[in-house]
């Protein structure tokens, strides 16, 4: 039990640390909510905040992993694209090759 709290615990962490590596509107709101969870100082209600930010550091690893997921199927398609021109581009360099060798042969 204390290594899953205290892994939240780093999960959240990373999650404050967020904002300064990465700009983002998810990593924005999460700052916001995050910092709304603490008690004002000297207060009893709420001793249970920690739970609700572990939680919330949680679901929002979940929200920036599909954010990172949606750009990686972007890059895959951007990749691919780029794999099918450098095809083209390679069959052309071939004809002009074979083209050459013709003109050589007939140079002879």
């Amino acid at each position: 039990m204390k290594k899953i709290v205290s892994l939240m615990g780093i999960i959240c962490i990373a999650f404050a640390v967020a904002p300064i590596v990465f700009s983002s509107e998810i990593s924005d709101t999460f700052v916001q909510k995050y910092s709304s969870l603490v008690p004002g100082e000297n207060s009893s209600v709420r001793s249970d905040y920690l739970f609700e930010q572990i939680a919330l550091g949680g679901e929002y690893t979940v929200r920036l992993l599909d954010q990172i997921n949606e750009q990686n199927a972007a890059l895959d398609q951007r990749v691919d694209t780029i794999i099918e021109k450098f095809d083209v581009l390679i069959d052309q360099n071939k004809k002009i090759i074979d083209l050459l060798e013709k003109q050589n042969k007939q140079g002879d």
